[in-house]
């Protein structure tokens, strides 16, 4: 309890003095857009919420891996070059995105070892095939995690609920970890979740990308510790945000359209949409947040029973991606 208010008084500490920054130097602010919801006026809101995960890193550096810190500097540091506009391109993005992860991966010694398909995992013998697939990864993880932060409480709500989920296993002796760094990143998270639901800060991409990128390199290392846990329950802590990210490239592909280039046609801005229509609109934006996080809940908890059991773990997986197309598709004809 001790370390819970100490953390929540230096986490207010840093958000008042980053939003003082911010209020003066009138960079990282972000104007309410169609997919936010006016909650607390017209000032614009600062995109602080991976600066103040970052500071906190390091106040906690002993929780942390040294690389990883290093490593979420860099990340952080392009997500703010992006949020201020001096980085627009999608591509050059991806491109420092793709080298940032490799190098990491360089000096980070884990990876993904196996994916439980025999004749896959004779490739997963040879180095560069487990780096390269472990890179290609992080990298689909992070711009998912971008991907579902267009709704307040929805990103950090998301993955306030994996950290929750790895938490409650690590406490059942089911889940071999250091539950420090588990229980810091959590309190973080948590903190961000309250002020991000009451539009007093966003994550921006420096912090869509920080947060996906730490969480990320916490599941690798569970992977590497945890060789009895299926490989698959980590990908279905994940499937949100990778598949938001796959099915984006893959409609677009199908409407001929540049997978770079935005759209508003996410599930939860379709969702955030039908809520409209049904005069939610006063509530929408935090309904659908809490509308997907309870249904993620549900999955996540039905799934720690089973972290061992693959085909159980996959049949999950794919009956997420059943519910999500069955929903996509039902809400885009309503919307038309």
């Amino acid at each position: 309890m001790i370390f819970f208010l100490k953390s929540f008084f230096f986490l207010f500490v840093t958000f008042l003095s980053f939003r003082f920054f911010v209020s003066k130097s009138k960079i990282l602010q972000s104007k309410f857009h169609n997919n936010h919801q006016q909650l607390i006026g017209n000032e614009s809101i600062p995109l602080i919420g991976g600066l103040i995960l970052f500071v906190y890193m390091l106040i906690n550096f002993s929780v942390f891996n040294y690389t990883l810190i290093i490593f979420s500097f860099f990340i952080l540091l392009l997500g703010i070059v992006s949020d201020i506009n001096y980085l627009s391109s999608p591509k050059v993005r991806l491109l420092f995105q793709f080298l940032i992860i490799c190098i990491f991966l360089n000096f980070f010694e884990y990876r993904i070892n196996d994916i439980r398909i025999d004749f896959m995992d004779e490739l997963f013998a040879n180095f560069y095939f487990k780096f390269f697939f472990t890179t290609i990864c992080i990298l689909i993880l992070i711009n998912g995690s971008n991907f579902i932060d267009g709704s307040n409480g929805l990103n950090l709500g998301y993955f306030f609920l994996v950290l929750i989920i790895l938490q409650l296993l690590i406490y059942n002796n089911l889940v071999v970890l250091d539950s420090e760094i588990v229980f810091t990143t959590l309190v973080a998270i948590f903190f961000l979740l309250i002020l991000n639901i009451f539009n007093y800060l966003y994550l921006g991409d420096s912090g869509a990308y920080l947060i996906s990128f730490i969480i990320g390199g916490i599941l690798i290392y569970i992977h590497e510790l945890n060789p009895s846990i299926s490989p698959y329950f980590i990908a279905l802590l994940l499937w949100y945000p990778a598949f938001e990210n796959l099915f984006s490239i893959i409609r677009k592909k199908v409407k001929k359209i540049n997978p770079t280039n935005p759209d508003t046609d996410h599930l939860h801005q379709l969702i955030f949409k039908s809520l409209n229509k049904k005069n939610f609109t006063n509530y929408a934006n935090q309904t659908t947040s809490i509308l997907i996080i309870l249904y993620n809940a549900v999955i996540f908890y039905i799934s720690t029973n089973y972290i061992t059991k693959t085909n159980l773990i996959v049949s999950l997986i794919i009956f997420n991606v059943i519910i999500y197309l069955f929903i996509y598709f039902i809400l885009k004809k309503k919307i038309k």
